[in-house]
């Protein structure tokens, strides 16, 4: 059987953002070039210690208990399809200066999981931030989803919910956007899969020139493939 070449952009991951300024960033750097953010910064913002993340982070008791049940239906099914992945849902009111991005981030990376198993999610792990002080959500994800996951993709799913969340219905606006998540990380998988199985196929069958499978190489050990 024959499989056309790859393109050795199809193991390149699209950017990350900078938590500060937003801006993307092609490679890996310990501070933003841009805004000169890194971890320090972080911590100075937030100088708390964070709470252990769970399904559901609902600081007001704002949802109900069919809102629960609800995003248990959705996030079950998600955890269960992908099961390397799990979800949060945070559901609070942040002081006026503090961008629902930023907060995710910081929530994400600082809450200590609380045993092994969690911490082994933790690379793909996501965490829905919905703020009823501002009326923004953000969604930030682990680095294990990085190179699958653009702020695009996010950015489709945050605007799924958007009407749900102007009207302040938080359980079904957070369970629309996460039905609209599970559609896009499956859709991910099955390409990334087939993907993946055609490369291998091409080395076996001797159709991929060197300097492809040196760069496709290269790109895999940086990005953790």
């Amino acid at each position: 059987m024959h499989f056309p070449l790859l393109p050795a952009t199809v193991f390149d991951p699209p950017p990350v953002v900078c938590p500060g300024c937003h801006a993307p960033l092609q490679d890996p750097h310990p501070a933003c070039p841009h805004c000169g953010y890194n971890g320090w910064t972080c911590v100075e913002k937030f100088p708390w210690i964070p709470p252990p993340l769970q399904r559901v982070m609902d600081v007001d008791n704002r949802l109900s208990a069919a809102d629960r049940l609800l995003l248990d239906r959705v996030i079950e099914p998600l955890e269960q399809c992908l099961p390397q992945i799990r979800v949060h849902v945070c559901l609070g009111r942040l002081h006026a200066d503090t961008d629902p991005r930023e907060f995710g981030f910081w929530l994400f990376n600082a809450s200590v999981p609380p045993d092994a198993d969690a911490a082994s999610h933790r690379p793909w792990s996501v965490l829905l931030v919905i703020d009823r002080a501002s009326r923004r959500a953000s969604l930030t994800i682990g680095y294990g989803l990085d190179p699958f996951v653009s702020d695009r993709h996010l950015t489709t799913c945050l605007e799924a919910a958007q009407r749900e969340f102007q009207r302040r219905r938080y359980g079904p606006g957070a369970a629309t956007c996460l039905k609209k998540l599970h559609t896009l990380l499956s859709t991910t998988q099955r390409h990334s899969t087939a993907t993946a199985t055609r490369f291998r196929q091409s080395i076996k069958d001797g159709t991929v020139p060197p300097a492809m499978l040196r760069d496709c190489t290269s790109l895999a050990r940086r990005n953790a493939y």
